[in-house]
Parts: structure tokens; sequence; C-alpha cells
């Protein structure tokens, strides 16, 4: 469910998320399963062009007609899509279409069904709207601001009036309030999702001078409950920060990535990898899953291969089961892995 769709391309012509997630269903191998979606978006010239632009998927079966708003959407995304798996996409023109409670109808699913939502928090928006405070304000100017903007608005997003005491806080800098506003919004969401990540998405600076960490110009909030998901979002979220991390590093003397984003040694991932297959033995793409969610935006699922690999072939840190694999010297997916060596076999 796509719930701010919008015309379904750009001014320019590029296409917007409708048209990519149609297209993207349309080459996705389905093997019996039907995959489709809901549109909708509040402007009615919006809905209008988007139905133009969703004709030929209309036919296929893969959209229907854009309905009238979120909440609608809402409404029959839980209805038509009992016992499916639901993702949530949530990319609204401001932050008050987010309404705490609405949202909670996604997160209040049943915990046996598979969901997932991606939203859309602009950041800069919360400060327009919780007072339009600029970065710089010291913290008694923010609480004034705060004081007179619609604070009502922003609590029923927000889902409670604690980003206030967090906003005002004469301790922290313009990072460390994103960071906490973020943070404290994601704990809410939390509450329902075992797994909840903030990706920021970032500008790169134009390599004219030495980069600095700034605010992101959104942050997009996903929830999933499952450990396989947040593997996929990884992987794609770390491809797509990667021109910014690399801006720290690439051409300067120094690497200069902040704190923030610095990822965790090799060599201690290596040791939580050994550690997770110590449990039990695991396949690699179990190892994923319990490794990913404790390192997010740190490594794609290919490092932490290379990583396994070394472990088995290099290290004899790890032993794969002989009857799992192809080759002797390459591992699959379907390969045991165990801390100690099998009978009968394993790494010499």
């Amino acid at each position: 469910m796509d719930a701010f769709a919008g015309p379904g391309r750009f001014g320019d012509g590029t296409e917007g998320s409708p048209l990519i997630i149609c297209g993207a269903i349309e080459k996705a191998p389905k093997q019996g399963v039907g995959i489709a979606c809901l549109f909708s978006d509040s402007h009615p010239a919006h809905r209008g062009a988007l139905e133009t632009c969703l004709s030929e998927y209309m036919k296929k079966g893969i959209a229907g007609k854009p309905l009238t708003d979120c909440a609608e959407a809402l409404t029959r995304a839980l209805e038509v899509g009992k016992g499916a798996t639901l993702f949530f996409y949530l990319d609204p023109y401001g932050i008050k279409d987010l309404e705490f409670e609405t949202v909670k109808q996604i997160y209040e699913r049943d915990t046996n069904q598979s969901t997932e939502v991606l939203i859309n928090f602009n950041f800069k928006t919360f400060m327009r709207m919780s007072g339009n405070w600029a970065y710089a304000d010291f913290a008694s100017e923010v609480a004034r601001k705060v004081k007179e903007s619609k604070v009502d608005t922003v609590n029923a997003v927000m889902g409670g009036d604690y980003w206030i005491a967090i906003v005002t806080n004469p301790a922290l800098d313009k990072i460390q309030r994103e960071d906490a506003v973020v943070g404290a919004y994601m704990e809410q969401v939390r509450h329902f999702f075992q797994y909840t990540f903030s990706i920021p998405v970032k500008e790169t600076e134009d390599g004219s001078h030495v980069p600095a960490d700034d605010l992101a110009k959104y942050h997009l909030i996903f929830g999933t409950r499952s450990p396989r998901a947040v593997v996929y979002m990884n992987d794609v979220a770390n491809i797509a920060l990667q021109p910014y991390f690399n801006q720290f590093k690439d051409g300067l003397l120094f690497q200069m990535t902040p704190e923030r984003y610095e990822a965790t040694s090799t060599a201690d991932l290596k040791r939580a990898i050994v550690a997770a297959v110590a449990n039990q033995p695991l396949r690699r793409p179990q190892v994923y899953e319990a490794i990913a969610p404790k390192y997010f935006l740190q490594y794609r699922s290919k490092d932490y291969r290379a990583m396994i690999d070394e472990l088995v072939f290099k290290e004899k840190k790890l032993f794969p089961d002989p009857s799992t694999l192809k080759r002797k010297t390459q591992l699959n997916d379907a390969t045991l892995l165990s801390t100690t060596p099998w009978p009968g076999g394993g790494n010499k």
C-alpha cells in the first residue's frame, strides 16, 4: 500500500513510486502467489493523473483505482490483505498526515501475519511544525517557539509530548536533537515491531570542500517482525547510502567518517558470527538474519558471506557439514555451519 502516491510521475517525467512499484511487481516471479498494490492520494488532480498512469497495470490486476486518502487505503488493505504479507509505504507531503493513532492500525495487525512498514519521517518538517525553530537556536528560543506552535498536532503525530523535553534540552546540539527525536519516535514504533530502524536519506557534498555531517533530508523508519526483511532492507539501504559514506574517505588524506556511522570492525563481526553459530548449527541465510539486525547499515550480505568464507577456509573457526556441501571448497546457502568439526568430515 502506497498511501500518498502522488500523480505517478514527477514534473520532469521520471517515474514516481507507483510506477516503480508496479514495474517491480510485473517483473517479479509470482510462482503462483498473487502480488498487487493499493494506491491513494487526497488530491483529486493527483488521483486523476495517477489513474491514467496506472491504466495498463489496472487492466492486468496489479493495481486498482486510486483511493481517496490514507485512511481509506489503510482500511481497504487490512480488509483484502487478511492472511497476506502487507507492505505499507507512507510517504506523506508533511508529517501531519501521520497521526499515530491512525498509523497504529498497521502496527496492531495480527502478529501472526507478515507486516512491514516504511515511513518517511521528515525531521525538517517536524522542526517547522513544532515552532519553526532553527538549527542554531538556543534551547530557550526553541522552547518559546514550541510553546507558540500547534503542539497538539505534533503530539498526535508523535504519539505523545515526549519530544518537547528533547528539543528544549540545552545539552543537545542539532545533530543530537535529530538523533534523539528520531530515536524516541522509533521507540514508539518498537512497541509493536521487534525490528525498527531509521535509514537517514542524506545529501552528498559537491566535493569542493571537506564534507560535514548534517541533518538528513528525511528519515525512512522501517518496522518489521521478520529478520529476513531486515536483511533485505539492510542491503538496499546500505547500497543507497554508500555515496554519502564514501565522501568521508574517498580522496581524503584521513578517513573522516562521523563516529555515529563508523562500522564495527570485521574482527568483532567475525566474533559475533562465531557466537551466533555456537548456539546451534546455522546456514548462511540464518547467520545473516542473526547478525544484520544487530549491525544494521554497517555491512551487506555479501560482506558477511566473505567473512564466513574466511572463518571456514582460512581461520578454521567454523566447520561446514560435508553432507550439505556441493563442493569441498565452496559453501552454499544450504551448508550447515558449526563451531566444532562434524563427525566424518569438516575442515582439516
